[in-house]
C-alpha cells in the first residue's frame, strides 16, 4: 500500500477511481490501492455451511460470562489460548456433530423427534433464541432448539460435572432442561 502527500493535487482524496484505484484513510494517513471487487457468490454448498455456523453460533452466544456453563469450560480448561467461550462450543459442535450437511439433517431430525422437543423449543424461546435460514441454501433453516440440545450434548461428552450432565440426554426432561437452560444464564 502506498502512502501519498496530497493525492491528485489535493490535500485528502477519498472514494474510487475508475475500476482501477481507491484513495482512503488509514491510520491518519492518505493512503492508495488497487481497487478489488469483493467476492460473495452465495452457491447453495456456501449457504448450507453459513446456515450450520451461523446457527450454532447463535446458540452458543447465551452461554453468559461467570455462568455455570461457562465455568465448567474454564474449570475442565477446555478454552485454548485465543479462543472465547462461544468460538469453542461452535468449533466443538461442528468438528463433532455438524461436518457437513448429512450430519446437520441426521440432528435436526433427531431433535424434531426428540421426546421433549417442545420443551427444548421452550428453553429457545426463553433465551431468545431464533432460527436461522438464509435463501440460497438447500438445508431446513437452523430450528432454535437445535443449538441448545447439541451444546447440552457437548456438556456431556466433554465431561462436565454435576446434574443434568450427569444424567444420559436421551432421557432429559423439561426438569434437566431448565437446569441447563439456568447453567447458561447468570445465577
Amino acid at each position: 500500500m502506498a502512502k501519498v502527500t496530497g493525492p491528485l493535487m489535493s490535500m485528502s482524496a477519498s472514494g474510487k477511481l475508475g475500476e482501477a484505484i481507491v484513495f482512503f484513510t488509514w491510520k491518519g494517513l492518505n493512503v492508495v490501492r488497487q481497487w478489488v471487487s469483493p467476492s460473495n457468490p452465495q452457491t447453495t454448498s456456501q449457504g448450507d455451511r453459513r446456515i450450520i455456523i451461523g446457527g450454532t453460533g447463535r446458540a452458543a452466544a447465551e452461554i453468559v460470562v461467570d455462568s455455570a456453563f461457562h465455568q465448567q469450560l474454564i474449570d475442565l480448561e477446555l478454552i485454548p489460548n485465543g479462543q472465547t467461550k462461544q468460538s469453542y462450543m461452535v468449533k466443538y459442535i461442528l468438528d463433532n456433530y455438524l461436518l457437513n450437511a448429512t450430519s446437520y439433517s441426521t440432528e435436526l431430525a433427531a431433535i424434531k423427534a426428540n421426546a421433549v422437543s417442545d420443551d427444548w423449543a421452550t428453553a429457545a424461546n426463553t433465551l431468545d433464541v431464533l432460527e436461522f435460514d438464509l435463501d440460497y441454501a438447500t438445508i431446513a433453516p437452523y430450528d432454535k432448539r437445535l443449538g441448545l440440545y447439541l451444546m447440552a450434548k457437548a456438556a456431556i461428552a466433554l465431561d462436565f460435572t454435576g446434574t443434568p450432565y450427569s444424567i444420559g440426554l436421551s432421557t432429559w426432561t423439561a426438569t434437566q432442561i431448565n437446569l441447563f437452560v439456568s447453567d447458561l444464564t447468570l445465577p
